[in-house]
């Protein structure tokens, strides 16, 4: 592991003494961890063996340490971090390794969850030799230091997540002011014709300088948390409805219960969908998983969106939350049935077994069944044989702008 690829400029602003301070680390602790040094010097063939075994079980260490070279680089990598731990010298220099160390994790795409769990590891292991030893005394010096350079060493994940959300959040701010926001549409399959019978509406964010065109799932949390989240959903049903309504074809679009359970935004819906010339072809899709909140809101809004001859979806079904009393009382038009009950139905007894089941509650109730996440020919050729009405996936047809379609 190579510590000398860059200097770190602003070492002294991240002041690792006030850090030292706040873990009440001491010339007293410095010196407990330097008379340790012969000690667990002995142990360090046998804390590489255990850590190696333990790490591997990691599918990221096996990628990452996937040659002899690599790992006997890493291993005098990990065998001087281990022995500096108890040099008894806790400096700018020692904390500028940690730093870079740090940052290489992050560079490299190594997950904070393998640093927290490796710790775990090394920390166990300080214990049982330190016990072994009998140096109880020195235990509360050996868990500061580990603190410490966990801290360090999570530090740049940190980092890179601040950096991440104002990145984020200058995005958003650009594509709301820039209406950079575009309805996709996936076409819905009708399973005995395999023809194109409706499309579901999705988000979609156009950065205004590259054009580059990103999923609106990522940024939901951030958009939700600088007040952006309504402003964004009333430009989609606004693009959606001025594309979808003057044509002859249904159209869904989802709405979460943050929608549903905001008045003003109900009644902007209201509105649009009173200039839709054609609000029977409008379907709501609506989260199962939503109906935990307060179902009694789900449901005035589907009786008031009926008045208007719109449908109601249940998305996402069979993801468990729901009580199947509420969806008996709300009597949906269409269930899709949840992406992870297909994805391997191919593949998997229970998850067809379920499917079936599902499509006969739905004829009970006279509902239309929609297959999602029909990914494969395998797939496919399954989802075909289990008396679904309709079918949607990437191997049928992935969201398109509506110029392409």
């Amino acid at each position: 592991m190579d510590l000398n690829y860059r200097k770190i400029n602003n070492l002294n602003e991240r002041n690792y003494k006030k850090l030292l301070k706040n873990y009440k680390f001491n010339q007293e602790d410095a010196s407990c961890l330097k008379s340790l040094r012969s000690v667990v010097n002995n142990y360090s063939k046998e804390l590489l063996s255990g850590f190696y075994k333990f790490i591997f079980e990691f599918d990221h260490a096996r990628m990452f340490l996937h040659n002899k070279e690599i790992l006997l680089r890493h291993e005098r990598g990990i065998q001087n971090w281990y022995l500096n731990l108890f040099s008894g010298v806790y400096d700018e220099n020692y904390f500028e390794k940690l730093y870079i160390i740090s940052e290489i994790h992050v560079r490299i795409g190594l997950p904070a969850h393998y640093v927290n769990a490796a710790f775990s590891y090394v920390r166990g292991f300080f214990k049982n030799i330190l016990i072994k030893e009998k140096k109880y005394e020195v235990l509360g010096s050996v868990d500061k230091i580990i603190d410490i350079n966990l801290d360090i060493l999570t530090i740049a994940y940190r980092e890179e997540e601040q950096s991440k959300l104002v990145d984020d959040i200058v995005f958003l701010k650009n594509v709301v002011e820039n209406s950079n926001i575009e309805p996709y549409f996936q076409g819905i399959y009708d399973a005995k014709t395999t023809k194109i019978n409706k499309y579901e509406s999705l988000m979609r964010l156009i950065d205004p300088k590259s054009k580059e065109v990103f999923s609106v799932f990522s940024f939901l949390q951030t958009a939700k948390k600088i007040k952006l989240y309504e402003k964004m959903m009333e430009i989609m049903i606004e693009k959606t409805f001025e594309i979808a309504c003057p044509l002859n074809m249904e159209f869904s679009i989802n709405l979460c219960y943050e929608d549903i359970s905001n008045r003003y935004f109900r009644e902007y819906i209201y509105k649009k969908i009173n200039t839709c010339n054609k609000a029977e072809n409008i379907i709501f899709e609506i989260l199962e998983s939503d109906f935990i909140e307060d179902f009694n809101i789900v449901k005035d809004f589907a009786t008031h969106v009926r008045t208007f001859g719109c449908k109601i979806a249940i998305d996402d079904f069979g993801s468990g939350y729901s009580s199947m009393e509420n969806i008996l009382k709300l009597k949906p038009d269409i269930i899709k049935i949840d992406g992870s009950l297909i994805k391997n139905i191919d593949t998997s007894l229970e998850s067809k077994t379920i499917v079936k089941n599902i499509v006969n509650m739905a004829k009970e109730l006279n509902a239309k069944t929609v297959a999602e996440y029909v990914h494969s020919k395998e797939v496919y050729e399954v989802v075909k044989t289990l008396d679904i009405d309709f079918l949607q996936g990437f191997y049928l047809a992935e969201p398109k702008a509506i110029e392409v379609l």
